[in-house]
C-alpha cells in the first residue's frame, strides 16, 4: 500500500475546524506531567490573589480606624501591617511567577522533544509537502507561543480569578444591591469576548503561516547567496521577503486591532455603570461622614476590579493563540510515521533484488506515472547500471529500494521476500547510498563519515574509509583533521572534499548492497580516477546500482538498463547494447564525439 496524502497533510488543515477544547485539554496534560509544580504555582497565584483583593478593605479600615475614630493602636501598626502584606505579596509572587516559568519551560522543551522525535519518523512524502523551514517555524515559533500562552492564561485564571471573586464577595458584602447593577455589564462583555474568539484565532492561524513564509524566504537567500550575488537577484529575493514580510504585518496589526479594542469596550461598558453607582449612592445610601470610608472602599474595589477583569477579558485571546499554535504543532506530533510493516527480521542479505512489473507516480492523480511496468535483476554481486534522461525515473528505482516510497503496482524482491515485509531498519542496514547531492552535517569529519555508527567506533575500519576514499589527500591540510567542523551542508569544504566524505560514509558502513547515485560527479579528474578506484575494489563481492551521466564509468557493468520516461527502452552489457544500435548506442556515439562535454548527459534521438 501506498501512504496517503491525506496522513501527512495535516499542517494544512483549516484552523476553523478543529475542536478547540480537545486541544486545550491535549495542552493542558503537558502541563499537568508537572503536577506539583503546578500545585505549588497555583497555591502561591491564590495567595497573592487573596492579598490584592484584600486591599480594599485594608483601605477602609485606614479610612474609618486612622482618620475617622483614630484608633491609637491601629496608627501603631498600620505601617507594620502594610509591610508585612507588601512583603508577603513580593515573595509569594515571585515563587508563583518563577515556578509556574519553570513549568512553561518544562512544557517547551517536552513538546519540541516530541516534535522531533516524530519528524525523524516521518515518511519521505511529508518533506515533499512541507517545506523544512516551515518545520523550524513550528518547532521554534509556534511551540513557544503555545507553552507561553497557556502558563499565562493559567496565570491569569487562577490569580484573577481569585481576585475578581474576593473584590466582588466585598462588593456584595458592602452593598447587594449597588453590585447587581455593576454586574449587569457581565452579558455584554461574554458578548465582546465571543466576538473576538473567531477573529483571534483566525488571524492566529495567518501569521504561524507568514512565519513559516518568512523562514522559507531567509532560508532559500541563505542557502542560495551565491546565486543571488551571481545574477542580481537581490532585489527579487528583497522583494519576495517584503511580500513574505508585509503579510506578516497585515495579519499581526489585524490581531493587535481586535487586541486592542477588548479594553476599551469594557471601559465603555463598565463607566457609566460606575457613573450610576456614585449617583446613587451619593443621593440614596450616604448615611453622613462615617459612610464615606465604606464608600471610598466600595469604588476602591470596583476601580480595582477593572484590572483581572482586563486581564480576564484578554484570557479568551492567549487561549485562541495558544490553541491554535498548538493545533499546528500537534498537526507533526500526529502526522503518521513512515509505515513499517515488515514482520521479516533480516540481518543478511546475499543482494539479490528484482523488479517485478513495477509502476510508480508521486500523486495518485497523476495522469502520467514516474516509473512504468519496471522489470530487471540484480543478481548477488552484480553491477548494474541505470542510465536515460533527467527526469526519466533513474533516482525514483533508488528510492523504492530504500522504501522511502513504495510503489503503486508490482513488487520489488529482497532475495525473494516482497521489500514491504522485510523490517525497515533491517532493510536499510543492508543498503550503502551515494547520491549527487551530497548530505553533510554540521559536524566533525570524522562523526559524519561514521554517522549513524558512531557506536561501533572501528579506528582501522575508518582509517581504511578515510584512504580509500582519498579523503586523507586533504585531511593532512587541514589543523584539526578528523575533528574539523564540515559548517552547514559542509559548505567549508569543497564539493569534491564534500563527495570523498560521502563515499568514505559509504565505505565505513560496509553494506552488502551498494547505490551510486552520481558518486563522482563533483570530483575532478584526478580525484574521480582516485575514487573510481576505491570504487572498483569496494564494489566487488557487493551487489551494485549505479546511475551515471559518464558513460565511460559504468562500461564494465554487468548489465545496463537503458531509462526513457518511465519505461526501460534496452537493457544488456556494454558491447551487446553498442551492437543493437539503438538508445544507448546513440547515447554512446554522442558522447564520443563530445570528450570535452562528458559532465553534461545528452540524449539525442
Amino acid at each position: 500500500m501506498i501512504e496517503t496524502n491525506t496522513s501527512i497533510a495535516t499542517d494544512k488543515r483549516d484552523a476553523s475546524a478543529f475542536d478547540v477544547r480537545a486541544v486545550f485539554l491535549r495542552l493542558l496534560r503537558y502541563l499537568f506531567r508537572h503536577g506539583h509544580l503546578l500545585a505549588l504555582a497555583v497555591g502561591f497565584m491564590v495567595l497573592t490573589g487573596l492579598i490584592e483583593a484584600s486591599v480594599a478593605a485594608f483601605i477602609e479600615k485606614v479610612l474609618k480606624n486612622g482618620f475617622l475614630t483614630g484608633d491609637q493602636w491601629f496608627v501603631k501598626w498600620s505601617g507594620i501591617m502594610l509591610m508585612v502584606v507588601v512583603f508577603a505579596r513580593a515573595i509569594f509572587g515571585f515563587i508563583a511567577n518563577y515556578t509556574m516559568a519553570k513549568v512553561g519551560r518544562l512544557v517547551i522543551y517536552e513538546i519540541r522533544q516530541d516534535i522531533f522525535y516524530n519528524l525523524l519518523r516521518l515518511p519521505t512524502r511529508y518533506f515533499d509537502q512541507n517545506s523544512s523551514a516551515k518545520n523550524v517555524s513550528k518547532l521554534i515559533y509556534d511551540v513557544e507561543t503555545t507553552a507561553v500562552a497557556t502558563t499565562d492564561t493559567l496565570s491569569i485564571l487562577f490569580k484573577d480569578s481569585v481576585v475578581t471573586i474576593g473584590l466582588v464577595s466585598w462588593l456584595f458584602y458592602k452593598d447587594w444591591r449597588l453590585t447587581l447593577i455593576f454586574l449587569l455589564t457581565i452579558p455584554f462583555l461574554i458578548g465582546i469576548i465571543r466576538y473576538a474568539n473567531k477573529r483571534f484565532r483566525r488571524t492566529s492561524k495567518e501569521i504561524q503561516d507568514s512565519m513559516g513564509g518568512i523562514a522559507d524566504t531567509v532560508k532559500e537567500a541563505s542557502i542560495g547567496h551565491k546565486v543571488i550575488k551571481v545574477y542580481g537577484g537581490q532585489e527579487q529575493e528583497f522583494e519576495n521577503f517584503t511580500n513574505a514580510n508585509r503579510f506578516n504585518l497585515q495579519q499581526n496589526l489585524k490581531r493587535a486591532k481586535v487586541s486592542a479594542g477588548i479594553v476599551p469596550s469594557t471601559l465603555l461598558l463598565v463607566g457609566p455603570i460606575l457613573a450610576l453607582i456614585l449617583y446613587i449612592f451619593l443621593n440614596y445610601l450616604r448615611e453622613g461622614p462615617e459612610s464615606a470610608a465604606a464608600f471610598v472602599s466600595y469604588i476602591m474595589a470596583c476601580l480595582m476590579l477593572m484590572s483581572p477583569l482586563k486581564r480576564l477579558a484578554k484570557v479568551n485571546e492567549k487561549i485562541q493563540i495558544g490553541v491554535t499554535a498548538a493545533n499546528s504543532v500537534f498537526s507533526v506530533i500526529d502526522a503518521e510515521p513512515e509505515q513499517n510493516t515488515g514482520t521479516v527480521d533480516y540481518s543478511e542479505t546475499q543482494g539479490h533484488l528484482r523488479f517485478d512489473d513495477v509502476s510508480f507516480c508521486y500523486a495518485q492523480d497523476d495522469d502520467q506515472p514516474v516509473l512504468q511496468n519496471i522489470d530487471f535483476e540484480i543478481k548477488p554481486g552484480e553491477r548494474v547500471a541505470l542510465v536515460g534522461p533527467s527526469g526519466s525515473g533513474k533516482s525514483t528505482i533508488t528510492s523504492l529500494i530504500l522504501r522511502f516510497y513504495r510503489p503503486q503496482s508490482g513488487v520489488i524482491r529482497l532475495d525473494g521476500h516482497d521489500l514491504n515485509d522485510l523490517v525497515l531498519g533491517d532493510l536499510r542496514d543492508q543498503v550503502s547510498l551515494v547520491s549527487q547531492e551530497t548530505s553533510l552535517f554540521d559536524d566533525t569529519i570524522g562523526r559524519n563519515i561514521m554517522y549513524g555508527m558512531l557506536d561501533t567506533y572501528d579506528e582501522a575500519r575508518l582509517n581504511a574509509a578515510i584512504k580509500a576514499a582519498h579523503v586523507d589527500e586533504f585531511l593532512h591540510e587541514l589543523p584539526l583533521g578528523l575533528e574539523t567542523v564540515v559548517g552547514e551542508h559542509g559548505l567549508r569544504l569543497s564539493g569534491g572534499q564534500r563527495q570523498r566524505i560521502a563515499i568514505a560514509r559509504a565505505i565505513y558502513k560496509d553494506s552488502p548492497i551498494l547505490i551510486l547515485d552520481e558518486a563522482t560527479s563533483a570530483l575532478d579528474n584526478k580525484s574521480e580516477r582516485y575514487v573510481q578506484d576505491a570504487l572498483e575494489a569496494l564494489m566487488k563481492g557487493r551487489t551494485s546500482l549505479v546511475i551515471a551521466h559518464r558513460l565511460s564509468t559504468i562500461e564494465s557493468a554487468d548489465n545496463i538498463v537503458v531509462l526513457d520516461h518511465g519505461r526501460i527502452v534496452e537493457q544488456g552489457p556494454h558491447k551487446k547494447l553498442l551492437r543493437q544500435g539503438g538508445v544507448y548506442a546513440d547515447l554512446h556515439r554522442a558522447q564520443s564525439k563530445n570528450p570535452g562535454k562528458k559532465g553534461f548527459f545528452f540524449w539525442n534521438r
